[in-house]
């Protein structure tokens, strides 16, 4: 029978202790460490991408606003049932203090120009052309929706389509207008 020397159990034991240390380091999260996908409650990730009409948009100029932010592309076909609700949606604020941005994702002008005009789209486009800001968002499948209220911070997220209905279905176009209307009046 092997019996350990003293000092072979005092390296066994050294190196466990360092190898747990190691392991704890890795897997349990830093109480400094922030989310790198948004999360409700917390501010939004940062938004600067060139819009389709031309120049750029940044999601902290729309500081003081409610803010809809809507991830599509082209080819997505919920996303194509959805735009005319957004649309409604953002005519039915206007001369509210709220905007709405939609962002496609890694497509270019020639794409969407024939989407928007096919559809009657005015909203405003912003070119997410590396899709970098959607996965700051989380986002892994489109179309996603966030709501954002006048100080930045996200307040709700959907990941999948707007729903039909009225007031009390939620994430509606009546619902999510009654939840912005909400956001534009509270301090």
């Amino acid at each position: 029978m092997f019996i350990w020397p003293r000092w072979g159990v005092a390296v066994l034991v050294g190196v466990g202790v360092i190898g747990a240390s190691v392991w704890y380091a890795f897997v349990t999260p830093h109480v400094d460490s922030r989310p790198t996908i948004a999360q409700p409650g917390l501010p939004a990730p940062a938004v600067s991408l060139p819009a389709l009409d031309g120049g750029s948009r940044d999601l902290a100029q729309e500081r003081g606003k409610v803010v809809l932010m809507n991830f599509w592309a082209t080819w997505c076909i919920p996303c194509r049932t959805e735009m005319p609700e957004l649309q409604g949606l953002a005519d039915d604020l206007q001369g509210e203090s709220f905007t709405l941005l939609t962002i496609d994702l890694e497509e270019d002008a020639a794409t969407i120009t024939p989407f928007r005009r096919e559809l009657g789209l005015r909203l405003p486009v912003l070119l997410d052309q590396d899709g970098d800001v959607t996965r700051s968002y989380g986002v892994r499948a489109l179309p996603a929706t966030f709501l954002i209220d006048r100080n930045g911070i996200l307040r709700l997220q959907r990941l999948g389509p707007l729903s039909p209905g009225g007031l009390e279905t939620t994430w509606s176009r009546a619902w999510i207008a009654d939840r912005v209307r909400a956001l534009i009046q509270s301090d």
